[in-house]
């Protein structure tokens, strides 16, 4: 329980610091997490409708892009984790977030365009990754520069 506590408190005390240095950041933020927290349920209850919707087949192109996409969000979490508290950890949670979506952009771009991928979902799914990516690079980027 105490865990969890500090885990809120922590959570809470970013979320300030957060929205004093970005006021449009933490929309982004949200929006971003609430989409990867969407397609996460949605994988690991049913993945065979995300994985037909996205890549149009069930063949081994669809493992390969699937892993890609994945190894994006470990290196994500891994650029996340490398703030630590006094180099400010909300801004570790915006670049984790926007090199998960640049890398996811790019790998379904390749795959889009290889023809590993061709389902229904990939060209929004793409356009999506590349404007959170834009949108969390270009706020990051301002964060701390004077008018």
């Amino acid at each position: 329980m105490k865990v969890l506590k500090v885990i809120a408190l922590a959570a809470a005390h970013a979320v300030d610091r957060l929205e004093k240095a970005w006021p449009s950041r933490p929309a982004t933020l949200r929006i971003s997490a609430i989409v990867e927290l969407a397609i996460g349920c949605v994988l690991l209850t049913v993945p065979a409708v995300v994985i037909q919707g996205l890549i149009g087949s069930r063949s081994d192109q669809a493992g390969w892009v699937v892993g890609r996409v994945l190894g994006g969000a470990l290196l994500a979490l891994g650029v996340a984790g490398m703030f630590t508290p006094s180099q400010s950890p909300e801004r570790g949670v915006a670049w984790g977030f926007a090199v998960y979506n640049a890398l996811t952009t790019v790998i379904l771009v390749v795959a889009g365009t290889t023809g590993a991928a061709d389902g229904w979902l990939l060209w929004p799914v793409v356009g999506l990754h590349g404007i959170l990516a834009a949108a969390l690079v270009l706020g990051s980027l301002s964060v701390g520069r004077t008018s």
